[in-house]
């Protein structure tokens, strides 16, 4: 997780820093599709482990 937000912090640097509008809004689109991705892996990652620790499965 500390990755993801190192690297969505970056794409946002990039995005303030730069003048053209197509550059900017691919750095804030790169940015989103980050942080929705580790909204997937988190959910992913929870429903795995209720799916582990469910008695009734076992």
């Amino acid at each position: 997780m500390a990755e993801q937000t190192w690297a969505t912090q970056q794409l946002l640097s990039l995005a303030a820093q730069t003048p053209q509008f197509k550059t900017r809004a691919l750095y804030l689109a790169l940015a989103e599709l980050s942080e929705e991705q580790q909204r997937r892996l988190t959910i992913a990652q929870n429903e795995l482990d209720g799916r582990t620790w469910n008695p009734s499965r076992w």
